[in-house]
């Protein structure tokens, strides 16, 4: 097949979807539609002339074709990104590239880093956000978060603080909606949640001693950052990872009607690779997180 007539855009969709046996893994990682990519995929297997992919039912497996030509691209594809990824980070100069877990990057991260900048200030911090787990070997990142017992295969990390849990609200919710005076009166409240987090009320009312309490309502949010500023607008009681909410705590703007505090068994990480070399700024930064944890800052 002539280079110029390559079905770039179906190469891709069918290597996402052998990878994952899945359309709709495959769409997510594209940032597409699975139909969309059920439509490139088709095109390609026009194009060449023979099917790729069995459906069956939502999965799919590979025909032998399929098999053939799904190692070809995913090693093509590798040593693509592995090249792109050397040439920047060649080009790179003081600049520290992060990819961590939105409330974390926001809540924790991001009002520290007036520090960092006051005594680094030609250090550059590119700052993303995902829940999807990094590869290091395949992407220009320099850390990542994490969040477990233990740190991956290949991945040297800092622990930032304990998975600790705890309710809070405003105070003007306090006042002005019930009086959270024991664990039962919560039955009155609004229940604030991540949905990423959804068994943390369950954990702390089992702990409580009031595992069948049912609120009379509750609101669901994306993740902790949303449900902490529900908290703050006076929208029910949250429950909330205690690193986030020290600061609203302190002056004022939630405050917390129990002393109980729940507590995981998982720890939150700045995790990096253990095989790539470690540039002076990445030296600086890890240095001062270090200081941040150190300092009880969390």
């Amino acid at each position: 097949m002539n280079r110029r007539r390559l079905p770039l855009l179906g190469l891709r969709a069918f290597e996402a979807t052998a990878r994952h046996l899945s359309v709709s893994h495959a769409a997510a990682e594209l940032c597409v539609t699975p139909g969309a990519v059920s439509q490139q995929v088709k095109l390609l297997e026009d194009l060449v002339g023979v099917p790729l992919l069995r459906r069956k039912g939502r999965s799919v497996e590979l025909t032998d074709a399929g098999q053939v030509l799904c190692p070809a691209l995913t090693q093509a594809f590798q040593t693509i990104e592995l090249t792109l990824n050397v040439i920047a980070r060649g080009s790179r100069h003081d600049t520290l590239k992060l990819c961590l877990l939105p409330t974390l990057a926001e809540k924790w991260l991001v009002p520290r880093l007036s520090r960092f900048h006051g005594s680094h200030s030609h250090l550059d911090i590119q700052l993303m956000t995902s829940f999807r787990e990094i590869r290091f070997e395949a992407e220009d990142v320099d850390m990542a978060s994490f969040m477990g017992k233990d740190l991956p295969d290949g991945l040297e990390g800092l622990r930032l603080f304990d998975d600790a849990f705890q309710p809070v609200c405003s105070p003007a919710y306090l006042r002005d909606n019930c009086q959270l005076t024991e664990t039962a009166d919560l039955a009155e409240a609004t229940l604030l949640h991540s949905v990423r987090r959804m068994d943390d009320w369950p954990r702390w009312l089992s702990l409580a001693g009031a595992p069948q309490l049912r609120p009379q309502r509750s609101l669901s949010f994306e993740n902790s950052s949303l449900a902490i500023q529900a908290a703050i607008d006076g929208l029910g009681v949250a429950m909330v990872q205690c690193a986030y909410v020290k600061e609203p705590l302190k002056v004022g703007a939630l405050v917390a009607p129990f002393d109980l505090i729940g507590q995981g068994d998982n720890g939150y990480y700045l995790v990096w690779s253990t095989s790539r070399s470690k540039s002076p700024a990445f030296q600086s930064f890890l240095q001062w997180v270090r200081q941040e944890v150190g300092r009880g800052a969390n």
